[in-house]
């Protein structure tokens, strides 16, 4: 420990006698202590302790009115704190050492003193007092630490259930969105009169949004890895604002889009890159909640040397210099305990830097914040096309079709829709009922899906593989949960198209539409007694 730290430490000088009061605050000057505090009434002791809180007290033992053992008493030093109290006596005896060091003293000294001992005393004694304080400062953050990062695991355990809670809510909302959006796009391509058809683009368009929110929650409760798609990131900045509208729209968060519209279309994960345009809008959010300024949040693409830019603009407090470089580190967060985890931003990060990107921010106090995204513009590999890929399909109809749905009011939408391209559906409630349909007659193509009572997905089309294996190549999945790795291998091991709920009727269309044109329009599996 250095001298310059050491002459810092505050003494308290207590004797009786004023001579040597002056002669250890002489002695101390000469080195280069400074804050010293004396007294020659033992009874001020306990007030210039609690004013002044010294690092070492250099306490005479034979004083009147309270002598050195009942001062120590008064002061009540708890036991796990190290307050050293160098003790001044001119009893050497072997019993007044003993009566100190058992009343609290750490050390003793003689009368009369040697300036040499004193000072190498007073230097050790503090010099274990500032080790003890390091000690105890490393041990307290060592504690903050650990509760921390406890608070954040059991936040990130909430936020996994509460993960898991939506992805269930969001998967209920699924069937009846898919009712209505599949009720009005048959009373869309049924009416005639201009109010209806505008009512059914109203209830169309609001249905979408719904939709698109439930898409929303799922890919944020989601976590798997990357799957890219052809990405337009105009349009996943749009879906992310909408998903935060009415927050933003509440707390009179202005939000401007600046998009330009010559972006190319890149290869990525849209649900990632969603979930950094959330995390980011929602932080500007929450940075603003409580200023009475203008609070407006701009978000900007352009495309610039083949790089797709997009920055997120905040009017907010902004972020002080001294913790910008540490706001993208794991648990790191300026919230308030149970207000944040300190992940999103470092997740953020892992994200836009496993598409081969960059996230920086530039922020100033007062001036507010901008988080600035670069992605390279990579596009969809190429893949040889078949021959006649684009050929239009030849049309098809009169096919027998089984829904398998446990929903009756999405199944009879299905059904209809199908019905109108010419085909004969019938509908079973689940796979226990379907496989008993599937032993009367023949059929086409089977719809099912996935969540069912009674038999579910798997299991029907586990049996299908065993009792009718032709079928097992003629089937198209409906769901509405892949949140699940066991669905989403089940999916992946059949090998058949899946669809997800909420669907665009026109979507299964021209699915199943493919799917009866690919399997030939040769003879119609025919049913399998259970033996095959």
């Amino acid at each position: 420990m250095g001298t310059a730290v050491l002459t810092q430490a505050r003494i308290l000088v207590v004797d009786d006698e004023p001579a040597n009061v002056r002669l250890l605050e002489r002695m101390l000057t000469d080195v280069g202590y400074r804050q010293i505090r004396s007294t020659t009434d033992s009874r001020q002791v306990l007030a210039l302790y609690t004013e002044s809180q010294p690092d070492l007290i250099l306490l005479d033992l034979m004083m009147p009115h309270l002598d050195g053992i009942a001062v120590i008493r008064q002061l009540q030093i708890p036991e796990d704190v190290f307050l050293p109290v160098l003790v001044l006596t001119a009893d050497a005896t072997s019993d007044a050492k003993k009566r100190a060091l058992e009343a609290g003293a750490k050390d003793f000294l003689t009368k009369p003193f040697d300036r040499l001992e004193v000072l190498l005393r007073i230097k050790n004694l503090l010099h274990t007092r500032n080790l003890y304080l390091d000690l105890e400062r490393h041990n307290r953050s060592l504690e903050q630490i650990v509760d921390e990062r406890t608070q954040r695991l059991l936040q990130s355990e909430k936020i996994a259930t509460m993960g898991s809670l939506l992805a269930g809510v969001a998967h209920e909302l699924n069937n009846p969105l898919a009712v209505v959006m599949g009720q009005a796009h048959l009373l869309r391509s049924r009416a005639t009169d201009p109010s209806l058809v505008q009512r059914a683009d109203k209830i169309t368009a609001g249905a979408d949004r719904c939709a698109r929110i439930v898409r929303n929650f799922l890919a944020l409760a989601r976590q798997r890895p990357p799957e890219r798609t052809e990405v337009r990131v105009n349009r996943v900045v749009q879906e992310a604002v909408e998903l935060l509208a009415y927050e933003l729209r509440t707390d009179n968060v202005e939000v401007a889009l600046e998009l330009a519209e010559d972006l190319p279309v890149v290869w990525a994960d849209g649900h990632q890159l969603h979930q950094v345009v959330v995390n980011l809008v929602a932080n500007a959010h929450q940075a603003m909640r409580h200023m009475d300024a203008e609070r407006r949040i701009t978000i900007r693409t352009r495309l610039e040397r083949e790089r797709l830019l997009l920055e997120v603009i905040d009017t907010g407090p902004g972020i002080p210099a001294e913790i910008q470089t540490r706001i993208f580190e794991p648990f790191f967060t300026t919230k308030p305990q149970g207000e944040g985890t300190g992940l999103g931003l470092s997740l953020c990060k892992r994200m836009v830097e496993e598409h081969e990107g960059t996230i920086t921010a530039d922020s100033e106090v007062g001036r507010g914040t901008t988080f600035r995204i670069e992605l390279p513009v990579v596009s969809r590999p190429s893949v040889p096309l078949a021959a006649g890929e684009h050929e239009p399909l030849p049309p098809i109809a009169g096919k027998a079709i089984l829904v398998v749905d446990d929903e009756p009011d999405l199944a009879a939408t299905l059904a209809e829709a199908l019905e109108r391209d010419g085909h004969h559906v019938e509908i079973a409630a689940h796979g226990a009922m379907a496989l008993k349909m599937l032993g009367q007659r023949a059929y086409d193509l089977i719809l099912s899906d996935t969540k069912m009572p009674v038999l579910d997905g798997e299991g029907f089309y586990t049996e299908i593989e065993r009792r009718f294996p032709r079928l097992s190549r003629r089937i198209v999945f409906l769901t509405g949960d892949i949140l699940s790795r066991e669905k989403r291998e089940f999916l992946e091991r059949t090998g058949a198209p899946h669809i997800l709920k909420p669907f665009d009727l026109s979507e299964v269309r021209e699915v199943v539409h493919r799917m009866l044109v690919d399997a030939g329009g040769g003879p119609r599996p025919e049913s399998a007694p259970e033996s095959r």
